[in-house]
């Protein structure tokens, strides 16, 4: 096994292991759904260049990539407009729309940034 296939194993093992502590999704194109374990930042509060905190919200959420595929079982890449529902730990279900996406075609993961309100 060389380097990259250890760290592909070591990443799925990371996010979607028993002891993980990741969360199961359902991401959304709207058409299909997927059920999908992921590991997920929601950041309530943000620092201004000053260091002070401010409003604000960061959320992201990582995958391994080839959980998400078509009928035709080739990975689908979510793009901006896709949802993300999960239920946080206070059991209050949250559901956000995808921003982009940052496919790790190396290790064979993907990250999600979103958002509250999708702007057109």
């Amino acid at each position: 096994m060389n380097l990259r296939e250890l760290a592909k194993k070591d990443a799925a093992l990371t996010i979607e292991g028993s002891q993980a502590g990741n969360t199961l999704c359902t991401l959304s194109d709207g058409a299909s759904e997927w059920q999908v374990p992921m590991i997920l930042s929601d950041i309530g509060y943000e620092l201004d260049t000053d260091g002070n905190r401010v409003a604000g919200r960061t959320c992201w959420a990582t995958y391994i990539a080839d959980r998400v595929k078509d009928d035709k079982e080739a990975v689908r890449t979510p793009r901006k407009g896709w949802t993300l529902a999960w239920t946080d730990i206070e059991g209050k279900e949250q559901r956000m729309f995808v921003l982009f996406c940052e496919p790790d075609k190396t290790i064979g993961w993907n990250r999600l940034f979103m958002t509250v309100r999708l702007e057109k």
